[in-house]
C-alpha cells in the first residue's frame, strides 16, 4: 500500500480485486480523468466502496479502480482526511489524530531517473521487435534492478515495452517495437528510455488474505509488495493527480452515469461539455451494446444462403484430434450449443473440424470448408478500395470506431443452407444456426450486409469494412 498526499483520490490495482474477493463486485462508472506522476493517462475501469483499516479503525471507502496500477492500493488525501490521519514524511510515519496511534508508510518503489542510449545503430521491421542494449547515462551501481520506460519525448513512431531489467557493466537491455508500416533504423547514440532505480525494499512478500477473510477491509499490515513474474509492482512511486483542487470534488466527480456504461475518457481530448454529449449520446443508444462478444444479436437484414448449384452433397470422414485437441474441441461443442448457435444435425454434407496450433501454444476450433467452397457459386461484391478510404479521410480530424461483437454470428442462417454448414467430428455431425466463419462468401456477404444497412451514411459521414466501422467528421458535431 502506498500513501500519497498529493493524491486526491484513493486507487487500487484491479487484479487486487478477486485478492479481496470483489473480482465479481459490480463497478460504477466513474467519470474522471487520472494521470501518473509522469502525465501518462490511467485507465480506468471504474470505483468501488471497500472497507478499509487504518490502525484500529475501519470505514468504508471509495476506490477508483486502474488498470496496471502497478501498486496494489493508493490512498490519496481522501482517505487521509477521512481518518484525520497526520503524515510525517521525516520519520516515515502515519499517526492517527482519533486514537493515537502510529505505523511505518515503508519507502519509496523508484529512486533516481537516468536515460539510455542506444549502443549500436539498429535496424527493425515493419511490425517487428527487437532487444536493444543501451548504455545508462548515469552512475548505477552493477546489478541494480531498473524500471524502463519511453522517454516522454521520444517520437511517437518508436514504442518502448515497459519492463523490470538488471543494469550489467552500465548497459540495460531495452524492448523496442515498430508499429508502422516501415522499416524503422534508430541511429547509435539515440536517447531511448528512461530507468529508474528500484530500491531492494520494494521487494518483499505478499500476504494473501485466506478464503475466511478475502472479504476483510485492506490494512498496511495486511498488503505489502509483492516480486513475481506476473506482477510487477516496482514500477511508479508516483501519485496521481486530477483536474479538481480539492478533495471536496470527488461525490461530484464520482456521480454514476445514468446510462450505466463505464465510459474511459482517460485517453480522450474532448472537453468536458463534449464528453457530456458524448456520454449522453451512448446512453441513448445502450441497448445497442453486448458485454461479451459470446452474446451477439440477430439481425432480420440478411439470411445467409450457400448456392451449390446442381453439386451432390459432400461427405468428409473427421479428422483424428489428439487428447488435448479432443477436450478443446468438446468444449467449444458445448458452447456454441448453450448458446444456440449450433445444433445436432442429421444432414448429408459433411465437412471435418480441424484443429489449429496458435503461435501461443494454444489451440483454435475451425472447420475445413474447402471442398464445400468449391462447388458454391462465388459472390463477386466488391470490398472498399484503401485508395478510396484514404480519400474520403483526408480532411477528417474526429474518429469513432466501433466493431460488431461476434459480426458473423448475427447473421442467421437460410433455412434450406443448414444442411450444409454440417460439421463431423468424434462427438457427432453438427450444424450451424448463424453464419460459420470459413466460407468462402461469408466476406461478401457480410460487407453487404453493413453497407445496406449504413446505405444513407456511407462514403458521407462513415466508411465500413466487414464488421470494422469508422464514422468521421472534422469537428466535434453539435447534438
Amino acid at each position: 500500500m502506498l500513501i500519497d498526499t498529493g493524491a486526491v483520490a484513493s486507487l487500487i490495482d484491479a487484479r487486487m480485486l478477486k485478492l479481496v474477493g470483489r473480482g465479481d463486485a459490480p463497478l460504477r462508472p466513474c467519470r474522471r480523468d487520472l494521470n501518473s506522476a509522469s502525465g501518462h493517462p490511467l485507465r480506468i475501469r471504474g470505483a468501488i466502496d471497500l472497507p478499509l483499516q487504518l490502525g484500529s479503525r475501519e470505514m468504508m471507502r471509495p476506490f477508483i479502480v486502474v488498470d496496471k496500477l502497478h501498486i496494489d492500493v493508493m490512498l490519496g488525501t481522501d482517505a487521509l482526511k477521512a481518518f484525520r490521519a497526520v503524515v510525517d514524511l521525516d520519520e516515515n510515519l502515519v499517526t492517527l489524530k482519533d486514537t493515537g496511534e502510529k505505523f511505518s508508510i515503508g519507502s519509496p518503489r523508484v529512486g533516481e531517473t537516468y536515460s539510455t542510449k542506444i549502443s549500436s545503430t539498429v535496424r527493425i521491421c515493419p511490425g517487428g521487435q527487437a532487444l536493444v542494449v543501451t548504455d545508462v547515462l548515469g552512475d548505477v551501481a552493477e546489478e541494480t534492478t531498473v524500471l524502463v520506460e519511453g522517454l516522454v519525448d521520444l517520437d511517437a513512431s518508436v514504442r518502448v515495452a515497459r519492463s523490470l531489467r538488471t543494469v550489467h557493466d552500465k548497459k540495460v537491455v531495452v524492448e523496442v517495437c515498430n508499429p508502422s508500416t516501415e522499416e524503422m533504423i534508430i541511429k547509435k547514440g539515440t536517447l531511448l528510455a528512461a530507468v529508474s532505480v528500484v530500491p531492494e525494499s520494494a521487494f518483499g512478500t505478499i500476504t494473501v488474505p485466506s478464503p475466511a477473510d478475502e472479504s476483510g477491509p485492506f490494512s498496511p499490515e495486511k498488503y505489502v509488495a509483492q516480486r513475481e513474474s506476473d506482477w510487477i509492482h516496482a514500477t511508479i512511486a508516483a501519485s496521481s493527480r486530477t483536474t479538481d483542487a480539492s478533495p471536496e470534488a470527488i461525490p461530484e466527480l464520482d456521480k454514476v452515469l445514468q446510462t450505466e456504461l463505464n465510459i474511459d475518457f482517460s485517453d480522450s481530448k474532448l472537453g468536458s461539455e463534449q464528453r457530456e454529449l458524448f456520454s449522453d449520446l451512448l446512453g441513448s443508444f445502450k441497448d445497442m451494446f453486448v458485454e461479451t462478444s459470446m452474446k451477439p444479436g440477430r439481425t432480420d437484414l440478411l439470411e445467409f444462403s450457400i448456392d451449390t448449384g446442381d453439386s451432390t452433397p459432400i461427405k468428409q470422414r473427421p479428422y483424428r484430434v489428439s487428447k488435448a485437441e479432443g477436450d478443446v474441441m468438446e468444449s467449444e461443442i458445448q458452447q456454441y450449443q448453450e448458446l444456440n448457435l449450433i445444433r445436432p444435425s442429421s444432414s448429408p454434407w459433411a465437412s471435418p473440424v480441424l484443429m489449429i496450433r496458435k503461435p501461443d501454444g494454444g489451440i483454435r476450433f475451425c472447420i475445413d470448408y474447402r471442398r464445400l467452397n468449391a462447388v458454391t457459386i462465388k459472390d463477386c461484391y466488391p470490398m472498399p478500395l484503401i485508395d478510396d478510404i484514404l480519400d474520403v479521410l483526408g480532411k477528417a480530424k474526429l474518429f469513432s470506431t466501433m466493431d460488431i461483437a461476434s459480426g458473423y454470428w448475427n447473421v442467421p442462417m437460410a433455412a434450406d443452407s443448414i444442411e450444409k454448414t454440417a460439421f463431423t467430428c468424434k462427438y457427432g455431425l453438427f450444424e450451424w444456426l448463424v453464419m460459420p466463419f470459413g466460407l468462402c462468401n461469408a466476406v461478401p456477404a457480410f460487407e453487404r450486409l453493413m453497407e445496406n444497412a449504413l446505405v444513407d451514411l456511407k462514403w458521407r459521414t462513415c466508411l465500413v469494412y466487414l464488421d470494422d466501422c469508422v464514422v468521421f467528421s472534422e469537428d466535434f458535431p453539435p447534438i
